[in-house]
């Protein structure tokens, strides 16, 4: 094997330096020479391997399924890429000389005599060695030890490695003779013979039609009955023309003819450039309708869709409404076995429970039963000093301990996680957010910038010293000292009533003049409080009207804005519709070209391929040709080698038999003659002229009147058949006679005969 080679891989992803080693590349085992394989096989796997590689792969597009989007119907294939980057002239074939060239070496050192010529190989394996029945050119051995050496010596003379004399090659073909246990007869096969037999000198229209088969053809149509009458007026035409080799040597007619013959062509081409703008319609039209019929597809998907939402939409709706429905049916159940029950007690009064209860009736009785809880609540009135007193209040509150002032109320502390472990989902978000809070603050920057970084003109202001805290002892004062403070208290709620009577005497005082005008203002008459009213009616009625004026107005403005709205949005909607048929009918264009132009080169290739295989076809055949003439060769020679065997046998027995015949004859009309009298002469003469002279002239006079009477019949047979192609021809010379004089005046206008 030849050494790795250090090779970048494409299809892996590789660092930068990085380099990866393969054993071997693609096209080794045809120019490395020092690569080297162990036997055929090897080097048929190597060479398979290669041609099959992925990278050859490529896509093959199908015009009928270019657009399609089903899985079954792809719109194209992979197949292999035909071209081959190893050129046609390097040999591909596996060449063991290379494995044996020590062996050789060394049996050129042995050996003193040429090697034998013609060499057949013995064994049971013998038959495999002429199946194309061809000279091996680098034979194997057959396990003989001359075989080996006659084998390194063709090798040897094959691919030139030592220095050898010149000799004689064998031939390429040669003839094997095989014993089977089949005989000859069993081995022949049928005779070729034709599907039909043409006369010479027939042309059958029939076979003109071969071409045609089912869907291309056949049934016959319009169109190809057409095409059919065209191609037999053309050959008619053609028929009619005078042979090229009479009219070599006249200019006119040479003209004439090339002018009928260029208006025949340009005739069939306009016929198919027709065929071909029909054929790019019907296609252009199939694919409009296969657009127009998956918008339609869309547009009833889309309805569904909408259709479907709108109705689970509707359902959802209905499903509230009934859950409502049913919630409102239960709760006013509720209150009715709650109102019924409140009516009916079923059981007895349980003392126990009501006095247990808060809310029952003995602590909070109904109002509407009757009874009134704040009636008589002055004998439930507690007299005490601390209650009644302000001085007590103070006194009752220095008596209790500070925490009765500071009630402590403990939160139950929620339960985050369930009884496995794990997070509740209601808290997730919580715990997200708080982790990021916290994250937040450890890594915010604005925050170490405020702690490193201080204002200038910051200056810290000193607070002032607490005052001590008041004496929270309250004196008990003498019924003498409360009724002084009860008097000055008294004393007190007079000035400010007084000051406060102050006050509204000055306002009314500094606004004398507004109060009198408000009281001269209701003091008018009725009449003219009647006058007041009524135009003050009479405004609310214009302004009512004005307002329902400006309401119409609005209404008016709301309607024709919706029209125009309506149509500027039908407008705006034709004109998108328009600019995407537009786009998409240039879309379609553009496709259709490629898709031409891909044809086109497809056909190319095609036609390529095809050559390809009818050059290989023939050589095929050439080669078959060859191998069974060699077979009937060797069966013509026994053959004839039997046959002429036969043959002379037979003759020398028939020539003796019908010398001996001869013989006999010619004694008995010796005798015959010698005996016979005048009157058998003149018998033998009578039966001659009877028996051969008079059926003679019978039957050619006969013969001559069968022929004048069918001669008649012929003549205007061949009036009806031939006469119309004598007159097309006459009707087409004289036409072409006036296109050539017109082709002398003007040069100008191509002419074209049709």
């Amino acid at each position: 094997m030849i050494e790795s080679a250090v090779i970048p891989v494409k299809w892996k992803m590789l660092l930068p330096n990085e380099r990866m080693t393969i054993k071997e590349r693609k096209h080794d085992y045809i120019y490395d020479p020092l690569y080297s394989l162990s036997s055929a096989a090897d080097h048929e796997r190597v060479a398979t391997k290669d041609h099959l590689d992925v990278s050859k792969m490529q896509k093959l597009f199908s015009f009928q399924n270019l657009f399609s989007e089903v899985p079954i119907y792809r719109p194209y294939i992979w197949r292999l890429n035909p071209s081959d980057p190893v050129p046609m002239f390097v040999s591909r074939y596996f060449h063991p000389v290379d494995v044996c060239k020590k062996l050789i070496q060394i049996n050129q050192l042995k050996k003193n005599k040429d090697p034998m010529i013609g060499h057949v190989f013995e064994g049971m394996d013998r038959s495999k060695y002429f199946t194309h029945h061809t000279l091996s050119l680098c034979p194997y051995p057959s396990g003989n030890p001359k075989s080996m050496d006659i084998t390194l010596d063709s090798l040897v003379g094959n691919q030139n490695i030592t220095q050898i004399d010149l000799r004689p090659k064998p031939p390429v073909y040669v003839s094997r003779y095989v014993q089977t246990m089949y005989r000859d007869s069993e081995a022949q096969t049928d005779p070729y013979s034709p599907l039909y037999v043409v006369n010479t000198g027939e042309n059958l229209e029939t076979l003109k039609l071969t071409s045609l088969s089912y869907g291309y053809g056949l049934p016959v149509g319009l169109f190809d009955v057409e095409r059919i009458e065209r191609a037999r007026q053309r050959r008619e035409i053609e028929a009619n023309l005078p042979p090229y080799k009479d009219i070599a040597n006249n200019l006119v007619q040479i003209a004439k003819r090339r002018k009928i013959l260029e208006g025949l062509e340009n005739r069939e081409w306009y016929f198919r450039e027709r065929e071909v703008e029909a054929m790019q319609e019907v296609r252009l039209n199939v694919i409009v309708q296969l657009l127009r019929r998956r918008e339609q597809r869309k547009q009833e998907v889309i309805s569904r869709r909408l259709d479907q939402k709108w109705s689970e939409s509707c359902a959802q709706n209905e499903t509230k409404c009934r859950a409502i429905k049913y919630r409102y049916i239960g709760e006013l159940r509720k209150l009715l076995k709650l109102r019924l029950a409140a009516k009916e007690y079923k059981f007895k009064r349980d003392m126990i429970m009501d006095y247990a209860k808060p809310s029952s009736q003995v602590f909070a009785p109904l109002t509407r039963l009757g009874v009134f809880p704040d009636r008589s609540s002055e004998r439930y009135v507690v007299k005490n000093i601390y209650s009644s007193r302000y001085e007590g209040l103070l006194t009752l509150e220095a008596s209790l301990p500070r925490f009765a002032f500071q009630p402590r109320i403990r939160l139950q502390q929620p339960k985050l996680n369930t009884k496995d472990g794990f997070l509740k989902r209601k808290y997730r978000h919580q715990k997200e957010l708080a982790e990021l809070h916290d994250y937040l603050q450890k890594s915010s920057v604005s925050e170490r910038n405020t702690a490193l970084r201080k204002p200038r003109f910051l200056q810290k202001i000193e607070k002032p010293m607490p005052r001590p805290i008041t004496s929270n002892y309250i004196t008990i004062k003498s019924e003498e000292s409360e009724r002084q403070e009860v008097a000055v208290i008294m004393l007190q709620q007079l000035i400010r009533g007084r000051a406060i009577q102050t006050q509204m005497y000055e306002g009314k005082r500094k606004r004398s003049e507004l109060i009198a005008e408000s009281r001269s203002t209701h003091a008018l008459l009725e009449d003219e409080q009647a006058q007041k009213k009524r135009e003050k009616l009479t405004i609310l009625t214009k302004q009512e009207d004005f307002s329902h004026l400006l309401h119409q107005e609005r209404l008016v403005e709301d309607i024709l804005g919706q029209f125009e709205c309506d149509s500027l949005a039908n407008m705006l909607d034709f004109l998108s519709k328009e600019l995407d048929r537009l786009i998409e009918e240039r879309r379609i264009h553009a496709l259709v070209l490629i898709a031409e132009r891909q044809r086109r080169i497809r056909e190319a290739e095609e036609c390529g391929t095809r050559q390809k295989e009818e050059r290989r076809r023939r050589e095929q055949d050439e080669i078959f040709k060859q191998l069974v003439k060699v077979h009937e060769d060797t069966v013509d020679s026994y053959l004839i080698n039997i046959a002429g065997l036969a043959v002379n046998s037979a003759a020398d027995y028939l020539a003796k038999e019908e010398i001996s015949t001869l013989a006999q004859k010619i004694e008995q009309a010796n005798l015959y003659e010698l005996n016979r009298g005048e009157l058998e002469t003149n018998e033998l003469a009578a039966e001659l002229i009877h028996n051969f002279l008079i059926p003679f002239v019978n039957k050619s006079s006969h013969g001559l009147h069968e022929e004048r009477r069918k001669r008649k019949y012929l003549n205007g047979a061949h009036r009806e058949i031939w006469g119309p192609s004598h007159d097309a021809a006459g009707n087409v010379s004289d036409s072409t006679g006036l296109q050539l004089k017109h082709h002398d005046t003007t040069t100008s206008t191509p002419n074209v005969w049709w």
